[in-house]
């Protein structure tokens, strides 16, 4: 079962309406969900969640140890980001969402395997869902799928921001790309930025391209220069069309590209989109082994581990290049060695001209102490 590893910001909003008793809505990772009366509601990792009895503040980031008392329910809604045209396994529905017998389901790990299940992955309003109900103890109660479809009927998909195209050029937030003749396109900012920072959707005719900028950027993927340039070995034939997938780090930021096309040959036209991107570069921080460094977003980073975790870590920015190598107790220290958290680090700075520039980086070096 896919879960977002981001962090949501807690959000209860009291709504009040002429006649009626105060509905408490929770929101959160681009999402709204109202809680009836006697209801109780958290907003967690990737979403939200919401029981007919109290949720204890471990089930935040856990809800698998929620213990679900017969008679009782869990709901649990995921939301995994915006669509991408590459993942044609999250099926469009319309609100509101109804969880129905056939997505009995389960029993789920983690998950008591004595309780009964629902489950449902959808695309809806744009981003993908999943949703969980914990029904409680076996067997189902002929009304717990009602009980969890009169939550979901307030379940709401915030919209993005949508940004078009100003003489013929789309940017935000240090993105840009410059339309080519014939090209449409538009730039969708997520509500509460998620699953990302940004979607960039173009087209012509046939030739769809996305590119999603990931909302993290602490395990950045496999560096590429800009242009991105798209060959016959990264398409894939699915059904009649033609698909490419790439996801990779540029200026300290991650993305995921994603073309559709007709047929191979095709792929040039999404080329001539693709040399026109920019990318202006954001410090990013790079995390292995319990220690961590801001880099400036010209900089590139590579770990090769050793036993026990010892790494060396080879640095590269404009003109310097800089390992970090953690010394493992007993080693001896040769050169110079930088100290941090009861932790010995070897430095080599090449050129050494370039070291005040290197300096500046392993300044942002901070290390957990090895117990």
């Amino acid at each position: 079962m896919k879960r977002v590893a981001l962090l949501a910001v807690v959000t209860l909003v009291a709504v009040t309406g002429a006649g009626a008793s105060p509905t408490r809505t929770l929101r959160g990772d681009g999402l709204t969900l109202s809680l009836p009366a006697g209801w109780h509601g958290l907003v967690g990792p990737g979403g939200v969640q919401a029981a007919d009895f109290p949720l204890g503040p471990r089930v935040r980031s856990s809800p698998e140890l929620a213990r679900v008392p017969r008679g009782h329910m869990h709901l649990i809604v995921w939301n995994g980001g915006p669509w991408m045209v590459y993942l044609p396994s999250s099926r469009p529905a319309r609100a509101p969402l109804v969880l129905r017998r056939r997505d009995l389901s389960g029993p789920f790990e983690g998950f008591p395997a004595g309780d009964a299940y629902a489950l449902r992955t959808a695309r809806l309003g744009g981003d993908m869902l999943e949703v969980l109900a914990d029904l409680g103890p076996k067997p189902v109660r002929p009304s717990a799928l009602r009980k969890a479809n009169a939550v979901l009927a307030t379940l709401r998909v915030l919209p993005p921001k949508v940004v078009r195209p100003q003489n013929g050029r789309l940017t935000s937030d240090g993105v840009s790309v410059r339309l080519p003749s014939g090209w449409s396109g538009r730039m969708e900012i997520p509500a509460d930025r998620y699953g990302a920072r940004l979607v960039l959707r173009a087209a012509r005719t046939a030739v769809h391209v996305e590119l999603l900028e990931n909302a993290g950027t602490d395990s950045l993927r496999r560096h590429l220069d800009l242009p991105i340039v798209l060959t016959s070995r990264d398409a894939v034939r699915r059904d009649s069309l033609v698909f490419a997938h790439r996801a990779f780090s540029t200026g300290g930021r991650g993305f995921e590209l994603s073309v559709t096309v007709r047929s191979a040959s095709d792929l040039r036209e999404a080329n001539r989109l693709l040399a026109r991107l920019a990318v202006a570069p954001r410090p990013w921080t790079f995390r292995s082994c319990d220690l961590s460094l801001r880099l400036p977003g010209t900089w590139r980073a590579a770990v090769k581990p050793r036993g026990g975790c010892y790494p060396v870590l080879k640095l590269s920015g404009p003109g310097v290049r800089v390992v970090l190598t953690e010394l493992r107790p007993g080693e001896r220290a040769t050169g110079r060695v930088l100290r941090e958290a009861g932790r010995r680090f070897r430095v080599e700075v090449n050129p050494a001209s370039a070291r005040a520039r290197a300096d500046a980086v392993l300044a942002t070096l901070r290390a957990k102490p090895r117990s």
